[in-house]
């Protein structure tokens, strides 16, 4: 046994029980007398049963096996397409947990993956034969409607964030789809409904507890290592947060939105229109657009949310809303809770998803021609184009006052297809074609990318461009924090040992 073991089951010892013990020898009856392991470099290695049964003892959570009852269950994603095993699932209770977690990845050199909402589009909130550290039964939401913050674990969800804020009148941007984990949107940047009036979803983070890959509790704030706090908006990749605080405003619960859905056979002209309205819009404006399908034919769909008073909102939104006869008009008064499920349908969890995406400084001619046409020429039904509403308070942020470095972006453009059986491989296939072919027909009307929207395909060098100048200091923060690369599943800045 290495130093680097024996400390980790020195403190362990303790711990361990008989329960983790009985959980093991079932595993080891069937497969010997150690578990087969996936190191940091993809490398197979072997766990001894009394270190499994240690890292058992030491977690006030579980710790699932392959044949353990809720394996299955945990480790699958939002994303169908991955199907992935872990030979541990940790399932954290708390901070300590999380601690002894890492420390045992940390001392065996496993592959770690950590899953908040897990909902990581490329799949890597789970990993094949490494350790999976499991954040959703971390779900408390506190609210203070005095200092008008909120302090949230890193298994929350997006719609108990909205509930529990809204009980108070107040919000900051969570995302669209209320099953999103608000950890993973909120490292990544976390665009939403109100991004355009209050900033990303990182603007808003004000503190942040985290576990470091030598299992260190450190605490981040405008006062406390303010350089990690930094990284965190938008860069992640330093540790495991365990607590979240963010600052809300105030607004709704009722606002006004809904969809506005137009026949395909205007979109040259509704696009061309959208672009100009778009970028005149008031910041409590948020209109995204997508170009689909429906049992009926092509749409052109755009949806609404104004968070401003109810009386300027028919007024904002009326010159979209009367340039062509709708199909279909739900606008109106809603409540904001109702509004952030209006796309968890068509993300339902469990399908297989395919997403590419890019960062738009304006909607030109050229890129509303170039998406019109590749709609006319094939339109499948599971795919859809997408611009999503940027500007406002996003882009009044310094690009090096975090590490979300696109400021400047107008849009983003996202090219997206979901299939309902992620096992159909012809159907998996049939649909990235389709998805592939449409991305490079349209990338080069794009600057950097979302990282929240990584495809499992997208290059590294991708990654490094879309922090622009900011990448430096990245790298110099993943030195301090994480100087072996041991969080690395994600949109992975390496350390510069790994000689990137």
């Amino acid at each position: 046994m290495s130093m680097k073991r024996r400390s980790f089951c020195t403190a362990a010892l303790g711990f361990a029980s008989s329960a983790g013990l009985a959980s093991w020898r079932a595993l080891a009856a069937l497969s010997g007398s150690e578990l087969a392991a996936t190191r940091s470099d993809g490398r197979q290695s072997s766990l001894k049963a009394a270190e499994v049964a240690e890292l058992k003892g030491a977690l006030r959570g579980e710790l699932l096996l392959a044949n353990d009852a809720g394996y299955d269950q945990a480790r699958k994603l939002w994303n169908g397409s991955f199907d992935r095993h872990p030979a541990l699932i940790a399932r954290c209770a708390g901070a300590a947990d999380v601690i002894a977690a890492v420390s045992f990845a940390r001392a065996h050199d496993l592959l770690l993956a950590v899953r908040g909402g897990g909902h990581s589009l490329s799949g890597q909130s789970a990993c094949d034969g490494g350790l999976m550290i499991d954040l959703s039964p971390m779900r408390s939401v506190h609210v203070d409607p005095e200092s008008r913050t909120a302090r949230l674990e890193p298994g929350v969800m997006l719609g108990q964030f909205d509930r529990e804020a809204q009980s108070f009148g107040l919000v900051t941007t969570a995302g669209t789809v209320s099953h999103t984990g608000a950890a993973g949107l909120t490292l990544g940047g976390g665009f939403g409904r109100l991004a355009r009036k209050f900033g990303l979803a990182c603007d808003n983070l004000i503190a942040a507890e985290v576990i470091t890959a030598t299992g260190k509790f450190v605490r981040t704030s405008a006062t406390e290592n303010p350089d990690l706090l930094w990284g965190l908006r938008g860069g992640g990749n330093f540790g495991v947060v365990t607590s979240f605080e963010y600052q809300l405003h105030r607004a709704g619960p009722m606002m006004w939105g809904g969809e506005l859905r137009f026949d395909f056979a205007d979109a040259r002209e509704l696009l061309k229109f959208f672009a100009g309205f778009a970028a005149e819009a008031p910041d409590e404006l948020n209109v995204d657009c997508g170009i689909g399908a429906s049992p009926r034919g092509g749409i052109v769909a755009f949806n609404v949310c104004y968070c401003g008073a109810p009386a300027a909102a028919e007024k904002a939104i009326a010159p979209l809303r009367n340039f062509r006869k709708p199909m279909k008009d739900t606008l109106g008064p809603q409540p904001y809770v109702k509004l952030q499920t209006d796309y968890d349908a068509g993300n339902a969890w469990g399908r297989g998803y395919y997403e590419r995406s890019g960062f738009l400084k304006s909607l030109d001619p050229g890129l509303i021609e170039a998406v019109v046409a590749h709609m006319e020429a094939f339109h499948p039904e599971n795919g859809e184009i997408a611009l999503v509403h940027h500007g406002g308070a996003i882009a009044r942020v310094k690009p090096t006052a975090s590490a979300f470095w696109h400021r400047e972006a107008r849009s983003s453009l996202l090219v997206d297809i979901d299939w309902d059986d992620p096992k159909d491989q012809a159907e998996r296939d049939r649909s990235m074609a389709w998805a592939r072919s449409t991305w490079e027909s349209l990338e080069r009307f794009t600057d950097g990318f979302y990282v929240n929207t990584m495809a499992a395909d997208d290059p590294h060098k991708r990654v490094r461009a879309t922090y622009g100048d900011n990448y430096p200091r990245l790298v110099a923060l993943k030195d301090k924090y994480d100087p072996t690369n041991l969080f690395r599943l994600n949109a992975n800045v390496p350390p510069s040992s790994a000689g990137t």
